[in-house]
């Protein structure tokens, strides 16, 4: 366990927060779950991502993907809305899942969790996707 530790104090850690609220709730909690760590923050209301296949010159995705693929643990962070992920972290992962040149999380750790009044409806369907993203995305 403390070799465990050693090695997470090492990492560059990422979270992306994925609600509309950049200090809310899910990012309260990601904040929580990391204590003392350094980490980096990523509010993906703050960025333009557009959906698949939609080609604009103030597209902001490379920006976000750099930041990914810079960073050993990605720990994704979403509220439930509508019994499911935010529309933000949603779009972000088909984006990452659609181009089959992307190693985007090749060796990186992987985490999410989801936060609301009652998520566990949505546990079971969010962790079904985070699985088969993190097959198609490494």
């Amino acid at each position: 366990m403390i070799q465990n530790k050693m090695k997470v104090d090492k990492m560059k850690i990422l979270f992306i927060n994925a609600s509309q609220n950049q200090a809310g709730n899910t990012s309260w909690m990601g904040k929580a779950f990391l204590k003392d760590k350094a980490l980096d923050q990523i509010n993906l209301v703050d960025y333009k991502i557009y959906q698949i296949n939609q080609h604009y010159p103030d597209d902001q995705f490379g920006k976000v993907l750099a930041r990914l693929q810079k960073t050993d643990w990605i720990i994704l962070g979403t509220p439930a809305y509508w019994h499911d992920m935010s529309g933000y972290l949603k779009t972000l992962i088909e984006r990452i899942g659609q181009d089959p040149e992307l190693d985007t999380l090749a060796g990186k750790k992987l985490s999410v969790f989801i936060q609301g009044s009652n998520p566990a409806d949505t546990i079971k369907p969010v962790t079904s996707i985070i699985k088969r993203f993190a097959q198609v995305a490494h």
